[in-house]
């Protein structure tokens, strides 16, 4: 009996590795497909940032050095495009079509649009606008290659459960005729409990730091504050938005919102060092102008990757005079309510990160009792509806001005709220949002 049982079991373990085997064998000949299509999704992503940042560095100095990623006799972008679509084919995922035509009209417009014009008059009175309206182009590309990736992450992990349901139904059939694999898979199952309590303890250490970096509010003299922080991925521990409201003396504050490039920890280190440097040079001047033109030259300096950048607005606030000093780093999400009558703030230079030699400048701007400013990362703006429409400049002033104003904190919660239902209850992108009410009168 023992040994018919010894055979047995050997026959048992040979009948389920052939079949673990070869269930491995179809979802390894799967997975490599997903990889090569995920190798081909950053080539598309790498070719529109190279042309991108060349365009970026040919306007901002004239140097046509910069022009080296439109030299080329093909267009990158497009084939990388094409190799990625023969690939999605072989991979047979749904609703992948319409991201990879979006991406490819939105690189068209972006060439007819932004890039030619460009290149043709860098000095054109409205190359600022065709710059911003590239980075919207840019923004809404990166966001057709997040459902890429996520089309891409779901295939992924259906080939990934399936092999696991098929390989739990020979391993239990097996366990059901074998005592020690039963014992085995207690074990396996006792481990794995164990590991993921460890890790779901560090998962909430850094969020716990994640949200120590990325948010800090003190008093501002002579206003009230309303906040709020929304993630676009509940399972991200980390991100790259922040805002940050810190005293500076009795009737001053220095304000900062920032949207930092990139995901995770590397965001969150990039988002302490924006902070704590901001905080750092308002020490030693209150022009919010010359603030951002040392920290842009700091930035350049520490930050190895070129790819990264920071879209930033810098204010000081003083409740005695009732004004805002302000500069603002490409950041157009800054919007002023008095009464019922919403106006956006002008951007006063280029994001930080493309050249040291850019400069910023600074306006000051007059408040009056009832006043409302809005602060908000491009989360808000790039809200989508259930037809795959922006919510835009314009929609974000139409939300600032029906909003209740009386109390800043339910102001921020209700623009939050109707952003939720627009997109139901899906974010693209990461949103800070700060609001500030001036009644004259300390929190």
């Amino acid at each position: 009996m023992l040994g018919a049982l010894l055979v047995a079991i050997v026959f048992v373990a040979i009948g389920i590795s052939v079949r673990i085997y070869t269930q491995l064998a179809s979802a390894v000949s799967v997975e490599n497909s997903l990889i090569e299509a995920q190798r081909e999704l950053d080539h598309i992503v790498q070719n529109q940032s190279d042309l991108q940042n060349g365009l970026r560095g040919y306007v901002g100095t004239g140097d046509r050095e910069f022009l080296e990623p439109f030299r080329s006799s093909t267009d990158g972008f497009s084939d990388s495009l094409a190799a990625f679509a023969r690939t999605s084919t072989v991979l047979d995922i749904e609703q992948m079509d319409a991201p990879i035509k979006e991406m490819h009209d939105l690189h068209q417009r972006w060439l007819a649009e932004v890039a030619r014009p460009l290149l043709n008059d860098r000095r054109a009175s409205n190359a600022i606008t065709r710059e911003m309206m590239g980075k919207i182009y840019v923004d809404q590309l990166r966001g057709d290659t997040k459902r890429v990736q996520d089309l891409l992450a779901e295939r992924l992990r259906g080939t990934q459960a399936e092999l696991k349901h098929r390989i739990d139904e020979g391993l239990f059939g097996g366990i059901a005729s074998v005592v020690v694999f039963g014992l085995v898979s207690i074990a396996f199952v006792t481990a794995r409990v164990q590991m993921q309590g460890v890790i779901d303890r560090e998962r909430a250490i850094v969020e716990t730091l994640g949200g120590a970096f990325r948010t800090d509010v003190e008093v501002l003299p002579g206003a009230r504050l309303g906040t709020a922080y929304l993630s676009a991925d509940r399972d991200a521990a980390v991100g790259g938005d922040l805002f940050d409201v810190r005293q500076i003396d009795v009737r001053r504050g220095l304000v900062l919102l920032a949207d930092v490039s990139g995901k995770g920890i590397g965001a969150a280190v990039n988002t302490a060092f924006v902070k704590y440097s901001i905080r750092a040079l308002a020490r030693r001047t209150d022009d919010p102008a010359a603030i951002l033109d040392e920290f842009n030259r700091m930035f350049l300096e520490t930050v190895a990757d070129p790819n990264l950048f920071v879209v930033g607005f810098v204010g000081v606030f003083d409740g005695a005079a009732s004004t805002l000093t302000y500069a603002s780093a490409g950041h157009a999400g800054a919007y002023l309510r008095r009464g019922r009558t919403v106006t956006q703030l002008e951007v006063t230079g280029p994001i930080v990160g493309l050249d040291a030699s850019f400069g910023y400048e600074r306006r000051v701007l007059a408040l009056e009792r009832d006043d409302v400013l809005l602060l908000a990362t491009d989360g808000l703006t790039e809200a989508r509806d259930a037809a795959g429409d922006l919510l835009g400049d314009d929609g974000a002033m139409d939300l600032l001005g029906l909003a209740e104003t009386r109390d800043p904190q339910r102001c921020a919660d209700a623009i939050v709220e109707s952003v939720r239902r627009r997109s139901g209850g899906t974010l693209r992108d990461d949103l800070a949002l700060l609001v500030i009410a001036i009644d004259g009168v300390a929190a």
